[in-house]
């Protein structure tokens, strides 16, 4: 999903829904199983006695039977084999871990087919005792487990069973809002929104990796309430945030291992998916009302101090105070507010830093008042030249943090992830 796609241009649908609790409750579920616990396969056999495989007597120590053993005999073996999941188990994820583990005895050979004839591989730990699988398992299919095990007697048992995974009613993608290979501001945060809503988000947020090239960073995934974000119906979003801006010029990749998850409500994850990009040179806007100003740091140091008009005081055109985040560009835009009976207003170099109106943008018409008073509806206003070299040198995701106005910013903003204290931040995480 391209940032154009998320970055509406109307905030209909957002104020639709912020009656909605913020986040879903965390419910932490296990994989939809019929049986989760082991089995035992091939259990001690006292002779002379009957097997638990089909009522057939094992023939005394000692003692001969004419002809070959009856089918279905069990070999007499002081041998444990067991699986887990237990074998017979159906609805089992498909990223579930399996294995075989034995006892007094070692697996010699071990086959294990999918019913759409593939071949799934596994690996035995070093002394023979335990096979652990190691290749993903397909969704609907039942997998046949077929080999033999010796026991320390030199006896030979047979290793058989099944396992089928789960045919999911529906699965479910995801979409970024970052582009892969791109290059955002130290603001910028991880938004991972799915095409449907995700009632096991403790599930989803664990399979959920983000990785540096400057090693771990403080940070937390935050659940956001659900929207309508792409016109059809609502969708779960959740987002990473640093506990305070990005470092300069990082590497980062977040991956989203989603496939075989289950999401609760009938819905799987379908697909992993991998995202890189960049965090760029640090840059950030102070914008303090009071003083007319708009003073831009780079690296820690200030680069420009721009003559500019907020908004005028009053609570419906004040410009809201808070971390802002800079989220599209455009060359030329046209300005409405039919609250305030104009429409169709021409600007330049725009800047939009807000879903709800707010830009930096041109407007030589208030240049008698930048840097003295404040008479905008809410946008910062420039000069053309300095609205141009603003919009020149601005990224999506660097921050503009407004203060001064006594109206703050809340959840019925666009980007709002700054509002919150980090603590509680992490506290909108499932885990």
């Amino acid at each position: 999903m391209s940032v154009s796609r998320w970055l509406r241009e109307s905030t209909v649908n957002r104020r639709k829904f912020l009656g909605q609790a913020g986040a879903m409750s965390a419910v932490l579920a296990t994989a939809a199983c019929s049986s989760t616990g082991p089995v035992v396969i091939t259990q001690t056999v006292t002779p002379g006695q009957p097997t638990s495989s089909g009522g057939v007597t094992v023939p005394p120590a000692g003692g001969t039977t004419p002809g070959a053993p009856a089918a279905g005999t069990t070999p007499v073996t002081n041998a444990r084999i067991i699986a887990s999941p237990k074998f017979g188990t159906a609805d089992m994820a498909p990223t579930a871990g399996v294995t075989i583990t034995t006892f007094n005895a070692t697996i010699d050979e071990l086959t294990v087919t999918g019913s759409d004839g593939a071949v799934v591989n596994g690996a035995l730990d070093s002394g023979g005792a335990t096979w652990t699988l190691s290749d993903r398992l397909k969704f609907n299919t039942v997998y046949t487990f077929a080999g033999t095990a010796t026991d320390t007697a030199g006896t030979q048992v047979p290793i058989d069973g099944t396992l089928t995974t789960v045919n999911p009613s529906s699965t479910m993608g995801l979409n970024w809002v970052v582009e892969e290979a791109g290059t955002y501001g130290v603001g910028q945060p991880i938004i991972v929104v799915f095409d449907g809503q995700v009632s096991n988000q403790a599930a989803a947020e664990k399979a959920l990796t983000v990785t540096t090239d400057k090693g771990d960073i403080v940070g937390s995934w935050g659940w956001l309430q659900d929207e309508d974000i792409q016109g059809k119906g609502l969708q779960s979003q959740v987002h990473w945030r640093p506990k305070e801006f990005w470092p300069a010029n990082t590497k980062v990749t977040v991956q989203a291992d989603m496939y075989g998850v289950d999401f609760g409500n009938g819905s799987w994850g379908g697909t992993d998916v991998t995202r890189n990009f960049t965090i760029g040179r640090s840059l950030v806007v102070t914008a303090d009302v009071n003083s007319f100003r708009l003073k831009v740091e780079q690296d820690g140091v200030q680069i420009r101090d721009y003559p500019v008009s907020y908004g005028k005081g009053d609570d419906d055109r004040a410009t809201r105070s808070g971390i802002h985040l800079v989220q599209r560009k455009y060359p030329d835009y046209d300005m409405c507010n039919a609250r305030f009976n104009y429409c169709g207003v021409k600007v330049t170099w725009a800047v939009r830093i807000n879903n709800n109106g707010e830009f930096i943008h041109e407007n030589d018409s208030t240049i008698p008042y930048q840097g003295i008073a404040n008479v905008s509806h809410g946008c910062v206003n420039m000069s053309t030249a300095n609205a141009k070299d603003f919009y020149d040198m601005a990224i999506i995701g660097d921050p503009v943090i407004v203060s001064g106005t006594g109206v703050d910013m809340s959840e019925q903003d666009f980007i709002y992830d700054w509002i919150y204290s980090y603590d509680r931040w992490k506290g909108l995480s499932a885990l």
